[in-house]
């Protein structure tokens, strides 16, 4: 079998075209390559990359190319220019960085292992994988686990979310008095929300499209439950607003910012967008006394970190490099006389 990897990140394509693979459903590209024949096929969707696995027969004339193909016309835009595209050995060692958090905007943040696991998961409860991707992914996700215990690489903040707050207090200081905002109840937003509570932000509001939701969470966190409707009044109270919403569309305008910093009197208000697709409209950042921060403008904040992790870092990078190598020659064994074994093992 052979296998191929198309995708675009952070380090390589600008946030629009992430944004429109984004809303992407998997369940649509999946039908497309059952209709294609192709039988195994993986998509890893992030706030910071858009990825697809494919493995397939040997004898089938497909190619990187073919994917990219795809993703275009699913999608209605030209990608080709921003996305990487690897075959054999590079996807495998590609795919193992990612779970290891090494090709995170983060790197060594720890919510890629879970996202690389729902879209295994995904793809399986779609029966879109075979022999060679669940060999893969099984394979990925004993590989991240085993670059965060035997290295250093997490030490410090590594998550998206973690670094949202650490920009918090870089602009108000102790978070003591603040009173934060958060649009969403996902994942995303309650690991901001625990980040915030154990630094002991004075006021957490959590509002949500599904009440309950942010009212489940609110009550686990000792937060505050907001209606939907009612958080653009909401904005003008806020210190800080911190976005992460699962909307195709921006959920702040421009406008609703307006109205908000007219009744702040002059009162800062800073608003973190950590969303993908993005929930804040970009001219949102051209209004007076509005701050917009959005996940590219974390990579400052990821620079200093990294500056304390550059040998944990190397130390994660020749595992990831080794296990590639040991995973491609079993890879190459598959239906063979001699095909070969893999072990999750201490020793493996």
């Amino acid at each position: 079998m052979s296998l191929v990897l198309v995708g675009l990140s952070h380090k390589n394509a600008p946030v629009g075209l992430r944004e429109a693979l984004a809303v992407l459903p998997a369940e649509k590209i999946f039908e497309r390559c059952r209709e294609e024949g192709v039988k195994e096929a993986v998509v890893v969707s992030t706030c910071n990359r858009f990825e697809l696995y494919l493995a397939f027969d040997e004898g089938q004339s497909k190619a990187p190319s073919w994917a990219l193909t795809l993703l275009e016309r699913l999608s209605g835009t030209r990608l080709s220019v921003h996305a990487y595209q690897h075959g054999g050995a590079d996807a495998i060692e590609h795919l193992f960085s990612v779970a290891s958090g090494l090709d995170s905007l983060v790197v060594g943040e720890t919510e890629i292992l879970g996202q690389v696991k729902t879209a295994y998961e995904k793809s399986l409860a779609a029966k879109m994988t075979g022999k060679l991707t669940n060999v893969l992914f099984q394979r990925a996700l004993y590989l991240g686990k085993k670059v965060r215990s035997e290295t250093n690489i997490a030490v410090g903040q590594t998550s998206v979310a973690s670094v949202a707050v650490q920009l918090a207090e870089r602009i108000f200081g102790k978070l003591t008095e603040s009173t934060v905002l958060i649009l969403g109840a996902g994942a995303m937003a309650e690991l901001t929300a625990r980040h915030l509570q154990s630094q002991k932000a004075a006021k957490v509001v959590i509002s949500n499209r599904t009440y309950e939701r942010a009212a489940g969470l609110a009550g686990a966190l000792k937060a505050s439950a907001l209606e939907w409707e009612k958080f653009p009044d909401a904005l003008k109270e806020a210190d800080i607003v911190v976005c992460s919403t699962g909307s195709s569309e921006p959920v702040v305008t421009k406008a609703m910012a307006a109205t908000a910093a007219e009744a702040r009197a002059g009162r800062s208000l800073f608003i973190i967008d950590i969303a993908m697709p993005r929930d804040v409209e970009e001219s949102v950042a051209d209004l007076e006394h509005v701050y917009l921060y959005r996940l590219e403008d974390l990579e400052s904040i990821v620079a200093d970190n990294l500056k304390n992790r550059g040998g944990e870092v190397t130390r994660a990078r020749e595992l990831v490099v080794s296990k590639a190598k040991e995973f491609h020659a079993w890879e190459r064994t598959i239906g063979t006389a001699k095909e070969g074994s893999l072990k999750h093992s201490e020793a493996a």
